[in-house]
């Protein structure tokens, strides 16, 4: 960690004390400029021992003496810094708070010169260091870079498995067995096998349900249970909302419905299957199954009278898995480096785990004979005891110092956490160790060093998102271990599972049911090492709570979205001057909070955990000067800045009104990410200099109480991602976006666009890769093949009034996915019919849920912030597809017959009525068959966005779309809301009777 506190310690004075600030008295540049040459001279000298020096207590002394300086230094500079702040917040004299930080600054230059000699003096005297001090100048410093093959591992790891799958396939099948469990030592395959069979297209088709979660060593049972029902029904606040008792009773109700087969993961008591065990139906004698994973072999021998034993790899596939991984890129497999391959995958004792972690490592050194001679070496030594363990380790020992603490970061989250890649990227961001790189930004560094993690299988990607990009990721408990063990080491880590104060560590993480910062645990504690802080225990609500004791004053990360704060946020908050990254999940109102006192916030994350009850938020939050990502809910949406704000990328939601004549998006000339919330009609190009966004890659529209939107007629050059949403434009206007040179993801969402009929114009869409509809009015499509020349996905939803999907996507020759999702019945047969009448078509169907209603909540893409700028990994499961089919086809029918009576306008012609008998809805997938499991996407329908407002949609209506002007077929499309809005009122009334309760 000496690496990354250095490199902290540089940026402080590269990004804070160089660059001009209006806070501080400019006494000395000379020590500045100093003091960064001297830190750059220990960063290179990090990171060329950690290449050279073999001795780990060599290595050891200096890296402690190193960060032990650093550590205190930076601890004075943020003192000093925050003096200056408060003092020039409060209107006082900086004079003297200035005078304070450049004796400080002259002290630590002593100091680290002190150590820079010690350094020059041991690099003369041992040879186990280095040549001589020049080997550490800056530009001798190697920072590898990130393959762009990391997203190939996935597939890698199912070498070995077929007879496994073959043979569970069969039992799951069969009558027998009801539960069945994999039980093997961990890192043996047991999770990569259960998602292989949860999968299997014979699996998919032979259940009605399909739901699967991760239990761990300490499980959470109701969010285990809200992970169950996310594959079932649609994920709304109010579920999540719902108590354990109310959760059991749902998910029972579901299960008795339908033939499931229920996946549990890592097992480890008998305890923990027990308390899931109470909420599956027992004994329906459907062919209904469950499926566990453990390590525990009496774990298992207690749930399944015949345990699936794990077996490890032959050695013939344990070589096949370990070359696969290395030989590539270059990498030739001469003779002797296959010699001393087999040796080292023999020492691997046929656990694909290590394996893969030691076939990561060897594979960025390009074939270097002493590197693998080494490793042989390292292998080959160590004994019995803990073999595992001490074989994943050597992944990180040969880590290069800027990933090291990449990894450990990891350490912070749960076990199994599935995490976010834009979470995790701003979050190394803000907390400063990642060493910047040349023409890229600080997250475009982030990025690759992420990437850098999975191709070294270190890393595990999670969740796709419907591009096939990844969305999430996780990490191995094994190597979890290894994080939690080698962070506690480097005394930087605080894991708290009861109320207490934490130790002097740099990250604490809260894992408990308590909150343990309380004045009672620090009236004693004055270290001020804590830079962040995360929540992960259970529902805990907090109405009061005072922030700012004396550790925490440096903070510079608190994560508290999990906790359910009230009255806005935690007093002090505001005080808090280094705070770079702010997540909240909140009510009530922001106004008497100076949020603009956070001059050093970066990220911004602000969430409402009662959908019923908005926030209140300041609409001047955007001129915070270091503001790079802000996400709140579109009620929340701010207003442009009043100065120019470069460093902003990431922006959810930017308000724009009838009163804004000629918004100036150059005020935010970096963005990346935008999503426009529009309230009230805008004058004819308004919108036009969204042109001027020449970085903006992601855009998306909201429409609020607007009776028409216009399209801009151009948009940025860049734009790869757009998503329009209530828009309500005619499919004649489709031109515009046709034309976009470089848009590969289009999503058109409630009522996007309207009217029967679209007819796509030739040498359009030439690079789109995926299109989403959901709900939609459209009747008749009539595209060729030439229209979308390069389509990979296209995801139908909600769209009940389409006649039929064209067969050309059939002859597209990238197309790799076709979903219909809660689409009529009709629709799907007749689109299996002319898929069964083209012999050499690859595709094939497979149904992956079923839903008979919409949900009663708003679009729920937008229930979390987080969600709102990354589809998340609860609302974004949308796109994200985990294959779930969701109730039985005859329940299906049933309930679509009953939801259109009631929902049926007063106008609804009888005969449509029953019409609707004879249409279910139902979920379908089409896909080609290929191996890249990585990009085959499914549907989780469960998780999908909702679509509250048009609860009310009128399928019996239908016809009337058809007939009249494209104002009726609007003003048809918007009778729902009418309705909706009445409900919610009531609805409202009861969310703040239940959050009474629960906070009283």
């Amino acid at each position: 960690m000496a690496f990354a506190v250095v490199t902290s310690l540089l940026e402080i004075v590269d990004q804070r004390l160089q660059q001009p600030n209006p806070f501080l008295i400019p006494y000395d540049k000379e020590i500045i400029v100093s003091l960064s040459h001297k830190l750059r001279f220990l960063q290179a000298f990090l990171e060329e021992s950690g290449k050279k020096t073999k001795d780990p207590r060599v290595k050891g002394t200096l890296e402690a003496k190193i960060r032990d300086v650093a550590v205190e230094a930076e601890g004075k500079i943020e003192s000093e810094l925050r003096e200056i702040y408060l003092a020039a917040n409060r209107g006082d004299c900086v004079d003297e708070a200035c005078q304070g930080l450049h004796q400080t600054l002259e002290q630590i230059v002593k100091d680290i010169e002190r150590v820079q000699t010690g350094i020059e003096w041991k690099v003369s005297t041992d040879s186990h260091v280095g040549s001589s001090p020049n080997d550490f100048k800056e530009e001798n410093a190697i920072v590898r870079g990130a393959s762009e093959n990391a997203v190939e591992a996935e597939n890698e790891i199912i070498v070995g498995f077929t007879e496994d799958i073959v043979e569970l396939v069969d039992r799951l099948k069969s009558k027998k067995d009801e539960v069945i469990s994999l039980v093997g030592e961990g890192g043996i395959g047991k999770t990569t096998l259960a998602k292989i069979i949860f999968e299997h297209e014979n699996i998919i088709a032979h259940f009605g349900i399909r739901a699967s979660v991760v239990v761990s060593q300490e499980p959470n049972i109701k969010e285990m249970l809200i992970g169950l029902l996310r594959y079932i029904v649609p994920m709304t606040s109010e579920i999540s909302n719902k108590d354990e008792t109310q959760l059991r009773d749902e998910l029972h109700k579901r299960l008795m419905e339908h033939k499931y087969l229920i996946v549990l993961d890592d097992v480890w008591t008998t305890s923990a299957w027990h308390a899931i065990e109470g909420c599956i139906p027992p004994n329906k004698d459907d062919g209904s199954k469950i499926m566990i994973t453990t390590r525990i072999y009496e774990v298992a021998r207690s749930v399944s009278e015949r345990p699936h034993n794990m077996k490890s790899q032959t050695p013939d596939k344990s070589w096949e898995l370990f070359s696969r991984k290395v030989f590539r890129e270059g990498c030739l497999c001469t003779p002797k480096l296959e010699k001393l391959g087999r040796e080292i995958v023999n020492c691997c004792g046929g656990l694909p785990l290590a394996i893969l972690v030691i076939a990561g490592l060897l594979s960025t050194v390009k074939g270097s004979l002493e590197i693998w001679t080494d490793v042989l070496e390292a292998l080959s030594g160590m004994d019995a005891d803990n073999r595992i363990s001490k074989i994943l380790s050597l992944g990180f020992d040969y880590l290069p110092s800027h990933l090291k603490a990449c990894f450990l970061y990891f350490g912070v989250f749960p076990e199994d956490s599935d995490i976010l890649i834009k979470k995790i990227i701003n979050l190394w961001v803000a907390e400063g160790f990642l060493k910047p790189e040349k023409n890229k930004s600080s997250e475009e560094g982030a990025e690759n060093c992420l990437l850098d993690l999975i191709n070294r299988n270190l890393v595990q990607f999670s969740e796709l998102s419907i591009d096939g990009k990844i969305k999430s990721c996780k990490i191995h408990d094994r190597l979890h271990e290894i994080c939690v063990r080698e962070a506690k080491r480097e005394n930087i880590i605080c894991l708290l599972h009861e109320k207490h104060a934490p130790k002097d560590v740099r990250w604490v993480s809260c894992q408990s049911s308590g909150w343990p910062f309380t004045p009672e645990n620090y009236k004693t504690h004055t270290s001020k090492e804590i830079h962040s802080i995360f929540y992960f225990g259970k529902e805990l609500y907090l109405s009061k709570c005072r922030l700012v004791f004396p550790d925490l004053v440096l903070l510079r990360v608190l994560d508290l979205s999990l906790i359910k704060c009230l009255h806005g946020m935690p007093n002090g908050i505001v005080d808090l001057i280094h705070l770079r990254y702010l997540a909240l999940s909140t009510i009530g109102s922001f106004y008497k909070f100076q949020l603009l006192k956070l001059k050093n916030l970066q990220t911004l994350i602000v969430s409402s955990w009662m959908e019923e009850y908005p926030l209140q938020v300041q609409y001047d939050i955007l001129d915070l000067p270091q503001l790079r990502h802000l996400r709140l809910q579109k009620r929340c949406s701010q207003y442009l800045p009043s100065e120019t704000r470069k460093n902003l990328q990431t922006l959810y939601w930017l308000k724009v009104t009838s009163s804004d004549r000629n918004p100036n998006f150059g005020m935010v000339p970096n963005l990346k990410e935008l999503g426009i919330y529009i309230e009230g009609e805008l004058v004819s190009g308004c919108l036009e200099n969204l042109v001027d966004l020449d970085l903006l890659e992601k855009l998306k529209f909201r429409i609020g109480r607007v009776e028409r939107f216009c399209l801009p007629t151009s948009f940025p050059s860049k734009l790869k991602k757009l998503t329009l949403c209530s828009t309500y434009l005619p499919w004649d206007e489709m031109g515009v976006i046709g034309k976009l040179s470089n848009l590969e993801v289009l999503k058109l969402k409630d009522f996007a666009f309207c009217g029967p009929q679209w007819e796509p114009i030739e040498g359009e869409f030439k690079r789109l890769k995926v299109l989403l509809i959901a709900r939609s009015d459209l009747k008749r499509w009539e595209p060729n093949v030439h229209h979308f020349p390069i389509l990979e996905r296209l995801i139908l939803r909600y769209c009940w009034d389409l006649k039929e999907v064209p067969n050309c996507f059939a002859r597209i020759g990238t197309m790799k996915l076709i979903v219909l999702d809660s689409c009529t019945s009709s629709l799907v047969g007749f689109t299996k019919k002319w898929l069964e009448g083209m012999a050499d078509c690859p595709l094939r169907f497979r149904q992956v849920g079923i839903k008979v209603e919409l949900p009663d909540n708003e679009s729920f893409e937008e229930v979390t912030v987080e969600s709102s700028e990354e589809e998340s990994v609860e609302s974004s499961k949308e796109e994200s597809v985990k294959s779930s089919k969701e109730e039985s086809l005859k329940s299906s029918k049933e309930e679509s017959v009953k939801s259109s009576k009631e929902e049926s306008v007063k106008s609804s012609k009888e005969e449509s009525v029953g019409s609707s008998k004879e249409e279910c809805m139902g979920s379908w997938m089409v896909e080609l068959p290929n191996n890249e499991s990585s990009e085959e996407l499914s549907v989780e329908s469960s998780k999908i966005e909702s679509v509250g407002r048009y609860k009310e949609l009128s399928v019996g209506s239908s016809d009337e779309l058809s007939v009249g002007s494209f104002d009726q077929e609007r003003l048809k499309a918007r009778k729902s809301v009418r309705k909706y809005l009445k409900k919610k009122v009531s609805k409202s009334l009861n969310a703040f009777k239940e959050l009474m309760r629960k906070v009283l």
